[in-house]
Formats: C-alpha cells, structure tokens, sequence
C-alpha cells in the first residue's frame, strides 16, 4: 500500500494539473482577444472612411442647397428685371445675376472636387472592407482552434478534478487537510524533498534532525523556513 507521503505525491501532481489547466481556461479571453485585434484594427479604418464620407456627403449637400439657393434668386431677378422702366436698373438686376451665375460656378467647382473625394473614400472602403473580410476567414479558422481548444481544456480539468476528488477520499483527513492549506498558501508546492538536506521548495539547508524526519514517510515533517511538507523517498 502507497505511503501517505506518496498518496499526497500523487494528488499534489493533479493539483498542479488543475492550476496549469486553470491558467490556460484563464488566459483564453486574452488570447481570442489578441486573435481578433487585427479585424478590430480594419474595422476602424472601416469606420473612418465611413465617418469621412458622410461628412463629405453633407458638405455635398450643402453646397447643393446653396448652389439652388442662388438659382433661386437668379429666377427671382430675372422676373423683375422683366419688369424694370429703365436700363439702369435692367444692368443691376444682370450685374447681379452675373455675380451669382459666378458663385454658383465655384461652388459646383468644389462639388465636383468633393465628388471626386467622395469616390477615392469609397474606394478605400471598398479595399479595407474586402481585407477585413480576408482577414476574418483566417481568424474564424483561429477562434475556432482556441474554441475548440478551450472545450478540450474544460474536458480535461473536469477529469482531472474528478479524479483529485477520488484520490482525496482515501487520504487522512488531517494529513489532507494540512496538504491543502500548505498547497494553497504557496500555489506551487505543498510536499518537496529533502534531497542533500536542503528543501526542495525554498532551498534553505535543513536541520539535521529535520533531514532525518523526512524520510519518514508516516510523519509530518515542515521546513523550518517555509512551512512546507518535506519528504525523501528511498
């Protein structure tokens, strides 16, 4: 029959199982994070063009309200100038009209300059939509890896625990009980050998008469320095 010493051996090796097992359940959100950062990064180029091609669509429309603004009082003019006694107010009302005709040709200049614009942005998010797409097959495969990967992780650490809980029931509830106090304190090592007098755990030298104990693999036997289990098999 196994030794205490070897039983708690065996159930500290499921433990450290279960805390690696652990970490990597732990560490998952942050690596499908990382996965998807560069998708994120398209997006957001997606989004700017979005964002500069509605401004420039408003500055369209404004331009086209007060290019039609203008024709507006073209119109206006041209009917009171119909309606003029004399040449002299006949010339204002076509100074006017001239002026406007003016403003109307520099702002459909910059219409055209901002529909060219508005042409070379949708150009851009035509290209960044389609890497975007590009990338996230690639990415789809890669979350699907980590995804099945975490299923596999969550399988494997339920066995494990399930595993722990049954080697538990046949250890003496105070050795266990002592075992799981150390092990959580430290989250590395409850039992360590005395190898060469020395704990395994924080390296210190022992006493000699402590060296001694822990071969005795019925007893409990602490290092001085750091509380843990120490033992020396034969």
């Amino acid at each position: 029959m196994a030794s205490i010493i070897e039983q708690l051996l065996v159930l500290q090796d499921r433990d450290r199982k279960l805390m690696r097992l652990q970490r990597e359940i732990d560490d998952l959100p942050e690596r499908q994070a990382m996965i998807e950062a560069p998708l994120e990064a398209y997006q957001q180029a997606i989004d700017r063009a979005e964002e500069d091609i509605r401004n420039k669509k408003k500055e369209q429309n404004d331009l086209e309200a007060q290019i039609e603004q203008r024709r507006e009082r073209i119109k206006k003019f041209r009917q009171q100038q119909m309606e003029v006694k004399n040449n002299d107010d006949y010339r204002t009302f076509e100074t006017q009209i001239k002026k406007l005709e003016t403003e109307i040709t520099s702002l459909e200049d910059k219409e055209l300059e901002l529909m060219e614009a508005l042409e070379g942005l949708e150009t851009v998010r035509a290209e960044k939509q389609a890497a975007w797409a590009n990338e996230k097959e690639g990415i789809d495969a890669d979350l699907a890896d980590v995804r099945q990967r975490a299923a596999n992780i969550e399988q494997e650490y339920e066995a494990v625990k399930a595993d722990r809980a049954k080697l538990a029931e046949g250890i003496d509830p105070d050795w266990l009980a002592r075992y799981d106090r150390v092990f959580q304190h430290h989250r590395d090592y409850a039992l360590v050998s005395a190898e060469n007098n020395t704990c395994g755990g924080c390296h210190m030298k022992l006493p000699p008469q402590a060296a001694h104990d822990a071969r005795k693999l019925d007893s409990m036997t602490t290092c001085m320095y750091c509380g843990r289990l120490l033992y020396s098999l034969p």
